[in-house]
């Protein structure tokens, strides 16, 4: 039996900022490239709040499962119950996955085959960091975060944090010309906006129309729920499969693959300034 090298996992993340809920954000509208920032544009505009494709998505994934039934997730005194869950891949000190919409990935660490079987739930334990990279044009002129005003906008080569009682306001920049993007890391405390009650879970469903669905949990040092914003590590990630993933005797190897066509946030986050933070975003796999 060819040793599994290549990872399948369906992952979907939701992340939550302060202006807009992704949950109830759309993708963006895009023109000849160009993405719609105001309501004339389009349906799902910058203005209002839309998820784009980033040109590259980074994610630090630790451990990875494949469960035949769901976990039992974890409770601010418990961890995650894994009982129905075969371990598919670990590294203790996390594997960084750069992702570009529909490539295949490999992550660096130990893989294990998984048992023949049917699996419908995965779980991910991952770093609560996100690193985004876009560089684009807008239908219309608008202001960055950290200076430049023009309808071409992008990410800044930097970091920051959305927590419970703040977030990021240097994650943009702007100008009349072509910009050249940075990463810029995004550190995730809190699911919900600036102000709210602390959240340590998200949920969302039909991701990017796939029938998938997710639960997003922020976890301590334990890996038990975190009780309030400081506490936070790291995430658990509880998903259903839209397509079961069968595992036979004949299965040599399993493939995974990104779709983070939604994976970054754009919104008018007040005074016509460019606010981009991470959004959802599912990998796909297949057994071969």
């Amino acid at each position: 039996m060819k040793y599994t090298k290549y990872l399948f996992l369906v992952l979907s993340f939701v992340f939550v900022f302060e202006i807009v809920n992704s949950n109830q954000a759309k993708a963006c509208t895009v023109n000849d490239g160009v993405v719609a920032k105001a309501s004339g544009d389009g349906a799902d505009y910058v203005d209002d709040g839309c998820d784009e494709a980033p040109a590259l998505y980074e994610v630090v994934i630790y451990k990875l499962y494949l469960c035949t039934s769901a976990p039992t997730e974890a409770t601010t005194s418990s961890t995650v119950v894994l009982t129905p869950c075969s371990q598919i891949f670990n590294n203790s000190s996390g594997a960084t996955a750069s992702v570009t919409q529909g490539a295949e990935i490999v992550l660096d660490g130990t893989y294990t085959r998984p048992p023949a079987g049917t699996y419908t739930h995965g779980y991910a334990y991952m770093d609560n960091t996100f690193g985004i990279t876009w560089a684009g044009e807008l239908s219309a002129s608008m202001t960055g975060m950290t200076g430049g005003t023009g309808v071409f906008c992008g990410t800044v080569a930097g970091s920051g944090t959305h927590a419970q009682a703040s977030t990021h306001t240097n994650s943009s920049v702007c100008g009349s010309s072509a910009i050249t993007a940075g990463k810029f890391v995004e550190t995730l405390t809190h699911f919900g906006g600036v102000g709210d009650a602390f959240s340590s879970k998200a949920t969302a469903d039909d991701i990017n129309g796939t029938t998938a669905d997710i639960a997003g949990y922020l976890v301590d040092t334990n890996e038990h729920r975190a009780a309030n914003a400081a506490e936070v590590v790291k995430l658990e990630g509880l998903v259903t499969f839209a397509n079961p993933v069968v595992v036979t005797a004949d299965t040599s190897s399993i493939s995974m693959t990104f779709n983070v066509g939604e994976g970054m946030h754009l919104v008018n986050g007040g005074s016509n300034k460019l606010f981009i933070g991470s959004g959802p975003f599912q990998a796909i796999m297949s057994a071969n």
